[in-house]
């Protein structure tokens, strides 16, 4: 079935790059110029933030109504390109774990200490079914007690010290 056949089924407003034009306000929040009509503060929520993070991306007013969808970022404009990666790396911050320095599991909570890029961090999640998540084959998520989260992008990479810490539990 085409795209455009399944979006009149499911009523999905797809936002036309031609049409939708998103810039960032001396505020610092992200707006929306929709043809006449103007949203001074919109929010952006990612459908797959790890496999399609730039593809189908949904654009919601202040009270969370959705506005419509974009359905690939890089079939807009530079300019609201930048507006849109900057709201996205706002929203989806997620440090690079880089090395795993010590990881204790005690009463079962993990205590973490790691580098990542941007400096160490000292955090605690609660047992590893509701702390490490894999998001890909060799890719982690982790979240911590108060809802970080950060990242492993492959832990195949990281030194051989790292890796023993991880090992249990992955």
């Amino acid at each position: 079935m085409e795209v455009e056949g399944l979006s009149a089924l499911t009523n999905i407003n797809y936002l036309d790059p031609n049409e939708a034009v998103f810039a960032t306000t001396e505020g610092g929040l992200l707006s929306l110029q929709l043809g006449d009509k103007y949203y001074g503060k919109v929010d952006l929520y990612q459908a797959f933030p790890f496999s399609l993070e730039y593809q189908y991306i949904s654009v919601r007013d202040e009270k969370g109504e959705e506005i419509g969808i974009i359905r690939d970022l890089t079939e807009f404009p530079p300019q609201s390109q930048k507006a849109i990666r900057t709201e996205l790396s706002w929203r989806y911050y997620a440090p690079r774990i880089t090395r795993v320095l010590d990881l204790k599991d005690e009463f079962g909570h993990l205590y973490w200490d790691v580098e990542t890029d941007h400096g160490f961090r000292k955090f605690v999640t609660r047992a590893r079914e509701e702390g490490i998540n894999p998001i890909a084959d060799w890719r982690l998520l982790i979240i911590d007690m108060t809802g970080n989260r950060y990242e492993i992008e492959d832990y195949r990479r990281l030194d051989a010290k790292s890796l023993r810490f991880l090992e249990p539990y992955i």
